[in-house]
């Protein structure tokens, strides 16, 4: 898959899994239940701000993150399915994000968008149930040290992860409007990337107003573009 954003996306989340490993905030052992809370937890939610990258607040995605995350999803990922389940779903979420964040990126794909959204929907349902289900039989594990050390690392992953749903959405917002222009080539769609960085930066009402403006649609050439976006 060679779509920027999902590209970009698998770049952050080995960084940080890079970076959380060297710090000894996650050992070998939890390593599993990382891979699980970024699957089950982390690409719904950039799925999300993706789609909504024009409504969502800073504070949504937070709190999203947060709420989708410290207690369910540290229950979810630590009383998962068998292994023979996981290695079957865990490579069918990774290609259906894939195909959701190309999905994104134009309207006639609305359709399987939405298929691949209720198939994700099915799935963390099967994951929730397996999981409170486990919790409930396995009660006593909340009077174990490691049950908290593996909570502490959903909320670890939450903060590091934040910074990158907020980079998504801009992304988003730079790849709609350079959608909505008729710029061909990757070198000049680099090029318009960066000028809407340099001259709109992250602010989302310039954004916004320039995503709506319909001038985009007569933007042959980097030069059009530089007269008709508004900083």
């Amino acid at each position: 898959m060679k779509h920027p954003i999902f590209i970009f996306t698998n770049i952050y989340v080995l960084l940080v899994f890079l970076a959380m490993y060297s710090f000894k905030v996650i050992g070998v052992e939890l390593i599993k239940d990382y891979v699980v809370w970024i699957f089950s937890a982390l690409y719904p939610l950039i799925s999300k701000v993706s789609t909504n990258y024009s409504e969502i607040s800073v504070k949504r995605i937070f709190f999203e993150t947060f709420k989708l995350s410290v207690i369910p999803m540290f229950i979810i990922s630590e009383y998962t399915l068998s292994l023979w389940a996981e290695l079957f779903i865990v490579p069918l979420c990774v290609f259906i994000g894939g195909l959701l964040a190309v999905a994104d990126t134009d309207a006639k794909y609305a359709l399987v968008k939405k298929l691949f959204n209720y198939v994700l929907m099915i799935i963390g349902v099967i994951f929730i149930f397996v999981a409170f289900k486990g919790l409930i039989n396995n009660i006593s594990d909340v009077l174990k040290i490691d049950f908290y050390e593996k909570m502490f690392m959903d909320f670890v992953g939450i903060i590091l992860h934040t910074p990158l749903l907020l980079m998504i959405q801009f992304l988003s917002f730079y790849e709609q409007i350079i959608i909505r222009t008729n710029l061909k080539t990757r070198f000049d769609k680099i090029r318009a990337t960066l000028i809407i960085i340099r001259r709109c930066k992250l602010n989302k009402q310039q954004l916004i107003r320039n995503l709506r403006d319909y001038k985009l649609r007569q933007v042959n050439t980097i030069q059009d573009f530089k007269e008709t976006l508004q900083a």
